[in-house]
């Protein structure tokens, strides 16, 4: 593909992830139990070594945002005091939420608390598939999915804003070091951060896409059971870069936009017949969940009773990892499209309002879920353990009736909801990619943006059609190391910007 002359890329940010995701793809094709291996081996030492790390920044970064919310920077406008909004709150809301939970809560909404309701962590007084099972896995789910992994995203796109727009500095990772560095940074160094970023970000997309293409297809094969996997996922992964290759032509404004929206809306429909239709209890579950999550809140976060446990190396710092991994390029793009936001403003719709709307969603499908489970818990294990977390939900809907309903439903809504997400990460990956910069920020070239997403479309199919798809996810997860370095120096740079907006801002 022939990028225009005029836009060129960063080879030294843009060749690098791209050389070393086609290697990973080859050795893991080649030597597909070596590959694995050597990957979990590495990612175990970053889990073990580094878990405290991932804990402690996250309740920090969540407290931090709670302080610049009442802070005077509260009041600041990013982009300055004339700065005008690009999108409509609404608008603005459906692509912070779409571009952000990608296929998570739909996926990982009753797989998660299964999984916790059947193996409850060693280190709670919990009974295996009881009611305090439950519980806790309902204030587990809620810690994993609501405001501490929200803080991971919001703590770095606020300040990227604000430094980004304020001076119109050129698109870069470095611009968040500025306040804790200053401004003498090598270019070297500058090229290094966004290339491992964008190394974390293409390995996270290309597994995601993976989970994304393995879930289409499985509820494929259960509405029609003679298709072939290889075949349904073929079809899932074309119609997926097919769809973002359309999107991708028409900019944040347009493209973006209106699949957020769209989805946003399906998101509704699915919520609102999962009510009508069923009777579960679940303002209770939801309200369950929330006080789980408070009672459980700084156990969790400090590890104070599951320091050193499996159960946390497997969840709790597992999820974090994957979220700082994602975190600076997700940054990127929402700090972007939040010009003309107050920063209180940006920290309700980037922050509050989406951390909510997961949680009042885990509380709906996690709460039901677990409410049949504790019916037929022998069923429900027996799924997960033989045909694996992503048959929960569908088994979800064959419980509780009008499955051909809800199944297709979900199969678009998850469609849809990947698609967002890759428009959105792919738009940031590209703005990084370019050496110069566009005209308009909401307008980059395609050409760099359909590229990247061929390029982990192909990585997607190629894993889990020949050796797998867990070696890639692996890679992302260690691309949250990095990312703890780099996320601890924007906490502090955001801390130092909150007492003394007019000396950085």
């Amino acid at each position: 593909m022939q990028f225009p002359p005029e836009l060129p890329v960063r080879k030294s940010v843009f060749w690098p992830p791209v050389i070393l995701l086609i290697f990973a793809v080859v050795l893991s094709i080649l030597y597909p139990g070596v590959f694995d291996l050597k990957m979990r081996e590495i990612q175990n030492w970053i889990l073990i070594n580094f878990s405290l790390g991932f804990s402690w920044l996250s309740f920090l970064m969540t407290l931090l945002i709670g302080w610049v919310f009442f802070s005077p920077l509260g009041k600041y406008r990013i982009g300055g005091e004339n700065a005008k909004p690009r999108l409509h709150t609404v608008s603005w809301f459906a692509i912070v939420l779409c571009t952000t939970i990608a296929v998570g809560i739909l996926f990982w909404g009753s797989a998660e608390p299964l999984s916790h309701f059947l193996f409850p962590p060693e280190f709670f007084p919990i009974k295996q598939q009881s009611e305090a099972a439950k519980s806790f896995a309902l204030g587990a789910l809620f810690f994993h999915w609501g405001f501490t992994p929200y803080a991971i995203y919001a703590v770095p796109a606020l300040l990227f804003g604000l430094m980004y727009h304020q001076k119109k500095n050129k698109f870069r990772l470095g611009l968040m070091l500025k306040p804790t560095l200053g401004t003498k940074k090598s270019k070297l160094s500058e090229s290094l951060v966004d290339m491992i970023s964008l190394f974390a970000l293409v390995a996270g997309m290309a597994a995601s896409l993976g989970a994304g293409i393995l879930s289409l297809s499985g509820g494929i094969q259960n509405i029609f059971p003679n298709v072939s996997f290889s075949l349904s996922s073929s079809v899932v992964t074309l119609l997926i870069v097919f769809t973002f290759v359309i999107s991708a032509k028409s900019g944040i404004e347009k493209g973006i936009k209106n699949l957020s929206l769209f989805n946003l809306g399906f998101f509704l429909i699915f919520i609102s017949l999962f009510l009508i239709l069923t009777n579960g209890e679940f303002l209770k579950n939801i309200m369950l969940g929330f006080q789980q999550y408070f009672s459980n809140f700084l156990d969790l976060s400090l590890q104070i009773s599951g320091k050193k446990k499996q159960w946390t190396y497997d969840w709790s710092t597992f999820n974090f990892a994957i979220w700082m991994a994602w975190a600076p390029i997700t940054a990127l793009f929402l700090g972007k499209i939040a010009i003309g936001r107050t920063v209180r403003e940006f920290l309700l719709v980037s922050w509050f309002f989406p951390a909510l709307f997961c949680l009042i969603w885990m509380g709906i499908f996690g709460g039901s879920t677990l409410d049949l489970a504790l019916i037929s818990p022998d069923k429900f294990l027996d799924s997960f353990v033989e045909r694996g977390p992503e048959s929960i939900i569908y088994l979800v809907f064959e419980e509780i009736g009008y499955y051909p309903l809800f199944a297709g439903i979900f199969l678009i809504a998850m469609f849809i909801s990947y698609v967002t997400a890759a428009d959105s990460s792919t738009e940031a990956l590209a703005s990084l990619s370019m050496r110069g910069g566009a005209e308009d920020d909401f307008h980059v070239p395609s050409s760099i943006k359909i590229f990247w997403g061929i390029l982990i479309g192909a990585t997607a199919w190629i894993m889990i059609n020949f050796s797998g798809i867990d070696g890639v996810r692996i890679l992302s997860v260690i691309g949250g190391l990095p990312a703890l370095f780099f996320l601890s120096l924007v906490s502090i740079g955001l801390t130092l910007v909150s007492f003394s907006p007019k000396k950085y801002l």
